[in-house]
């Protein structure tokens, strides 16, 4: 796990740093697809999330979903290419777990997506990570979670 100003990453994942998420690779080419801590935090309240349609073909950048938040609207975007086979029906339920866990239940999306290491090697990993983000947040001048 690393900590990036009192936002956390777990080590077991690959993250793209612009889309706030990050992803899983699984078993039999399922790729599970989160938000980040740090875009749980700059969300800071989630009130739905409405994801693609199970079946449905996402390209790399596009859309698998929408977040309601509590000032705008965001698309939630994919680093990879895949169909999507399952969706988180308990975030959709209760949009607020996103947040609370955004690295276990709060999950958003599993979708069949081709694994290999260009995939891997276009994500950000344990080396690249904290640079990444240390970046992303400075430009928003990000100084940590607010406490709710």
């Amino acid at each position: 796990m690393i900590m990036i100003r009192g936002c956390s990453f777990p080590l077991d994942r690959y993250y793209h740093a612009d889309y706030n998420v990050w992803v899983q690779p699984g078993a039999n080419g399922v790729v599970t697809l989160g938000a980040t801590s740090y875009g749980a935090a700059l969300a800071v309240e989630f009130f739905a999330f409405t994801p693609k349609a199970i079946g449905t073909k996402v390209d790399v950048g596009r859309a698998v979903g929408v977040l309601e938040l509590s000032k705008t609207v965001v698309s939630v975007r994919a680093p990879v290419a895949g169909v999507v086979l399952e969706v988180n029906t308990a975030a959709v339920a209760k949009p607020e777990i996103i947040g609370a866990d955004p690295y276990g239940t709060g999950w958003l999306v599993r979708l069949t997506a081709p694994w290999n290491e260009t995939i891997a090697n276009c994500l950000l990993s344990e080396a690249t990570l904290a640079p990444a983000f240390e970046a992303e947040m400075a430009l928003e001048n990000f100084q940590g979670p607010l406490a709710i």
